[in-house]
């Protein structure tokens, strides 16, 4: 069936035969043609294969917080940047961004114990200076280690070793970065490549790129962000692309270069969610995530290597480099549409305010939910809350972190109204809101 990492089959006729005969183009698109993919693709598949399973082994332990496994995929994520050719973008002229996590007090839920330490890997492609603006494209590497809080078997204590979650991303993301490399030269805007960390501790090594990036790279520059997320596991050729509706332009560009590689992508929704891509989103900065589905093995030891699709990977590689590459030769810049909801719809709480948590949380480590923005038309903001507010208190809990916020939101009732405290700008100042039904 599919070349996969545990059954390394050649890629079938039929694909072979999609991809010759396909001729769709979108304005722009830096792909060399239907002879490039179906010469290319079967290679590409086993490097994507061969990157997968470094990843997930069982050496990495996981990739956990704090974890020797983590650190040395970091490392490799490292050594991979540069025998690619991407220029180092990090911290001090090197490819690590370093930041540190709180971790809770377990004697104690509303207090930090302290900080574990972790690190972004970023790399540059260059563009040749004919526009301004830079193309941002990532992945995280980072996964549960041996399970506990965020995995759906907690009283496990096996690897949890994140075939799909996300070491399917972490080398689409490299093999991305070959395909644009290769193409260095037709780029007109320089692209960044970012290895996330800590995203499974609430999107923390993302959200710190954006609070904090690295000298020489500033978010007000960023034409777009695309995110890769789960693309390991693509069955009948169906890959949702989420954050279709953060730019007005998305669904022209994108599906015609979902055509060419065979995929029949849905290209919808707004640019909030669960992933990386929220954190830039919440910049006013239109993205897009790529994942192909949840599955029984999501957030289990049983996410293993052996069910990945490394074709498929590597197809939806292969797009999203495409994808950079017309974003990078664009001229001007993406439409962005902001809306009033948000990721609190898709999960089980009984009532919304309509607030973007910063999940890096406030810069000295301070307890409390600092506000990344807040939506339009919602709870939050007839309220009188902004950006950059911490949040310190909802009736009688106090805030010390996103997860007491969802504590608050699991209890209300829409229509309950209840005083709210929040630092701004150093000062105390005391509100009152009145909770919003989910959406």
């Amino acid at each position: 069936m599919s070349f996969s990492v545990g059954n390394r089959t050649s890629i079938r006729t039929a694909l072979l035969t999609v991809l010759v005969m396909s001729t769709a183009s979108a304005a722009g698109a830096q792909t060399d043609g239907s002879e490039r993919i179906s010469s290319g693709i079967e290679a590409a598949a086993e490097r994507y294969a061969a990157d997968v399973n470094w990843l997930a082994d069982d050496a990495r332990q996981g990739r956990g917080l704090g974890s020797e496994g983590l650190a040395k995929a970091g490392l490799w994520m490292e050594q991979q940047f540069e025998s690619i050719g991407l220029e180092p973008a990090g911290d001090d002229g090197g490819y690590r961004h370093v930041f540190g996590v709180p971790i809770a007090d377990p004697s104690n839920p509303h207090a930090q114990k302290g900080f574990v330490y972790a690190f972004n890997v970023i790399g540059r492609i260059p563009g040749n200076g004919e526009l301004d603006g830079v193309m941002l494209i990532g992945a995280h590497y980072d996964h549960l280690g041996f399970g506990g809080e965020g995995s759906l078997e907690p009283d496990s204590r096996a690897i949890h070793n994140g075939a799909d979650d996300n070491a399917s991303g972490s080398a689409a993301l490299l093999e991305v970065a070959r395909q644009m490399y290769e193409r260095r030269g037709q780029l007109k805007r320089d692209v960044v490549f970012m290895a996330f960390s800590a995203e499974e501790r609430g999107l923390v090594g993302a959200s710190n790129i954006v609070r904090q990036p690295p000298e020489g790279l500033d978010m007000e520059d960023a034409v777009a962000m695309l995110n890769m997320d789960m693309v390991g596991r693509l069955r009948d050729e169906k890959l949702s692309v989420l954050g279709g509706d953060s730019a007005e332009e998305w669904d022209d560009l994108v599906a015609p270069l979902c055509e060419r590689y065979g995929l029949e992508c849905s290209v919808g929704g707004d640019g909030f969610g669960s992933s990386d891509q929220a954190a830039f989103f919440a910049a006013d900065i239109p993205v897009l995530h790529f994942f192909t589905g949840t599955h029984a093995e999501y957030h289990k030891p049983s996410d293993d290597a052996d069910l990945i699709n490394a074709e498929g990977g590597a197809r939806i590689a292969w797009l999203v480099s495409d994808v950079g590459g017309t974003i990078a030769n664009r001229e001007g810049v993406l439409t962005l549409v902001k809306t009033s909801d948000g990721p609190q719809r898709r999960m089980a709480l009984k009532a919304r305010l309509g607030t973007i948590p910063d999940y890096a949380g406030p810069s000295d480590g301070s307890p409390g939910l600092l506000l990344s923005d807040v939506r339009p038309d919602s709870p939050a903001e007839a309220a009188g809350l902004q950006r950059g507010d911490i949040v310190v208190q909802i009736g009688e809990m106090e805030i010390a972190s996103v997860q007491d916020y969802m504590v608050v939101l699991s209890e209300a009732n829409p229509g309950d109204t209840a005083p709210i405290v929040v630092i701004r700008e150093g000062e105390r100042v005391e509100l009152e809101v009145t909770f919003g039904a989910p959406r």
